[in-house]
């Protein structure tokens, strides 16, 4: 098992309700093992303006191999027009944690 197998995903979005419901169904579907979710100050430029909001956080750990799946539910899910949807490769992990992941995703 290689760490460069998982990855990270981050999305943010704009409720506590959107992110408990994208991470509820994510982890249902086992498409991630575990996510955190923080409120965060954003600024960004949108549809000409420049924006500065509180958004909320979320960062998930999974396998690379389902980032195409949760991609697609986080599109489905999302309040967004626009959502961000990162996947950052692990470049290394203590194997214990891995191996939960591997363990709690299909």
């Amino acid at each position: 098992m290689e760490a460069s197998e998982f990855a990270i995903i981050t999305t943010t979005t704009d409720t506590k309700e959107n992110a408990r419901i994208i991470t509820k169904v994510l982890l249902e579907k086992k498409l991630i093992a575990c996510a955190q979710c923080t409120a965060t100050q954003s600024s960004y430029r949108w549809q000409g303006k420049i924006i500065e909001d509180e958004e909320i956080y979320l960062q998930m750990k999974t396998k690379q191999s389902l980032f195409s799946n949760i991609k697609k539910e986080i599109e489905s899910l999302h309040t967004y027009e626009t959502p961000e949807i990162i996947m950052t490769p692990l470049l290394d992990a203590n194997l214990k944690y891995l191996q939960w992941i591997e363990d709690e995703t299909d």
